[in-house]
C-alpha cells in the first residue's frame, strides 16, 4: 500500500492539514513508514506494550478500552479517518500503552517511528508546531478527564461500584471480591472514609453489610446518586 492513495484521511490529520497533496508526499520522502490493516476485532497494540510509533487512522474504527477490576470492558475513547494516537507516549521515559488499542471495524493505520517522527519534525517546522499542538491539546483533555473523575464524591464512587457489581452478579446482595482495604486503594480513597460513607449508607437504610456481603436495600436511591 502507498501513501499516495490515503492523501484524503491524511489531509483530516491535524498535522498535515496545512500541507497541500505534493507538500505532503515530499515531506514522506525517505521517510520510514509502514502501513498496516487490521481485521475486525483485532488488537493493534496490548496494555503495557511499547509505543515506538506514531499511528494515524486512515481507515476504520479504533477503540481505547481498559479492563476494571471487576472484568469488565470499559471504551475509553474512539479514533476514526484522521485521528492519531501514540503521539504523547513514543518520547516519554514509561512509553507504555496504559490500555489496550482494538480494532471495531476492518481498520487500515499508518505507524511512524519515533526515529521517523523526529525527522519530520527536522524536515518541517509546520510538522514540528503541529505535532506540539496536538499532544499539548491531548493533555489538555487528558487533564479535564481527570478532574471529572476526581470530582466524584465518595459516595458517587461507592454507588458506582456497588451497580456495577448489581449488574453482573445480578442480585441485590453482591459479594465483594476483595477486602475493604483493597476496595478503597482501587477506588483511591482512604479507608477510615470508605467505612464512615458505608456507614452513613446504612443509616440512610440504602445498605447493608457484613463481612464481604452488601445488601442494596434501596436500588433506586443508590442509583439516583450517581446523578
Amino acid at each position: 500500500m502507498l501513501l499516495k492513495d490515503y492523501l484524503s484521511p491524511l489531509n483530516k490529520c491535524r498535522l498535515f492539514s496545512s500541507l497541500d497533496d505534493q507538500s505532503l508526499l515530499s515531506l514522506f520522502t525517505g521517510v520510514n513508514y509502514r502501513i498496516f490493516t487490521y481485521e475486525k476485532n483485532s488488537i493493534i497494540f496490548n496494555e503495557d506494550e511499547v509505543c515506538s510509533e506514531l499511528s494515524i487512522v486512515l481507515s476504520g474504527y479504533v477503540l481505547i478500552q481498559k479492563l476494571d477490576p471487576l472484568g469488565k470492558v470499559l471504551n475509553i475513547a474512539e479514533f476514526t479517518e484522521g485521528d492519531t494516537f501514540g503521539e504523547n507516549l513514543i518520547f516519554g521515559d514509561r512509553n507504555l500503552f496504559p490500555m489496550t488499542v482494538f480494532s471495531k471495524t476492518p481498520t487500515v493505520i499508518l505507524h511512524i517511528r519515533k526515529e521517523s517522527v523526529v525527522e519530520l519534525c527536522q524536515k518541517s517546522s509546520t510538522f514540528l508546531y503541529e505535532y506540539l499542538r496536538v499532544v499539548s491539546n491531548r493533555a489538555l483533555s487528558l487533564s479535564h478527564k481527570l478532574k471529572e473523575v476526581t470530582l466524584k464524591t465518595i459516595r458517587q464512587k461507592l454507588c458506582e461500584f456497588l451497580i456495577s457489581l448489581y449488574d453482573i452478579q445480578k442480585t441485590s446482595t453482591v459479594v465483594l471480591p476483595f477486602t475493604k482495604r483493597e476496595w478503597a486503594d482501587k477506588l483511591g480513597i482512604q479507608r477510615p472514609s470508605l467505612s464512615r460513607e458505608l456507614i452513613k449508607m446504612k443509616e440512610e437504610g440504602l445498605i447493608d453489610y457484613e463481612k464481604n456481603l452488601v445488601h442494596l436495600l434501596d436500588l433506586e436511591e443508590i442509583k439516583y446518586e450517581l446523578q
